[in-house]
């Protein structure tokens, strides 16, 4: 009986040692955040004021009007529409492009940098 007794708690033992393990990962609680973006640059999905988010998507210019510009995404197509710059270099439809942004509330995006995959294409040339 003494013997089931220690076995049970050992088995229990090992199950609390890995549900712990498991929730603060493999480096303890104050451990890197297991997000794949590299520490401070703005790129931590894990931060808890969604303004300070960053993300980066891919697509094609649809319009782009001063101040605002609209992507189709190459993930799925969805158009994104994000706020620029008002000095930012105009991009003709269909540049393909990739879009670092932040969210500036809970439908807007604001574009912190926008990357031409091939050379620059301006509006009107």
């Amino acid at each position: 009986m003494k013997r089931n007794v220690i076995l049970w708690l050992a088995a229990a033992g090992l199950v609390l040692a890995v549900q712990t393990s498991a929730q603060t990962g493999p480096n303890g609680p104050n451990g890197p955040s297991p997000n794949p973006n590299a520490p401070g640059t703005g790129s931590d999905a894990f931060v808890s004021d969604v303004t300070q988010r960053t993300f980066t998507v891919t697509g094609t210019v649809v319009r782009e009007s001063a101040g605002q510009m609209v992507l189709r995404i190459d993930d799925g197509g969805h158009r994104i529409t994000f706020q620029r710059a008002q000095d930012a270099e105009r991009l003709r439809a269909g540049s393909h492009v990739a879009v670092t942004y932040h969210p500036t509330g809970a439908t807007g995006q604001m574009a912190i940098q926008v990357q031409p995959f091939e050379p620059a294409r301006p509006a009107g040339k």
